[in-house]
């Protein structure tokens, strides 16, 4: 669980960098995608076995028929 909050961390520090560093956006944008799928393996593998999401995932709900707004993200 460690690992996906440093992945999650590092993803964010690049894309913050990016924003300050426009010669380097490129290699900080691609470092930024290879962190968030690093976080997304281990997630998915959190998932995997256990039934409920890690701490501090998201997680997508369905249209109901009563909810106007449409989709709604939860903190798991």
């Amino acid at each position: 669980m460690r690992d996906l909050v440093r992945y999650r961390a590092m993803e964010s520090l690049c894309r913050q960098s990016a924003v300050f560093h426009p010669l380097e956006s490129w290699r900080l944008l691609a470092e930024a995608e290879m962190w968030h799928h690093k976080a997304l393996e281990i997630a998915s593998r959190s998932v995997d076995c256990s039934s409920t999401p890690p701490a501090g995932a998201l997680i997508r709900t369905e249209t109901l028929p009563g909810n106007p707004g449409g989709s709604q993200l939860l903190a798991g």
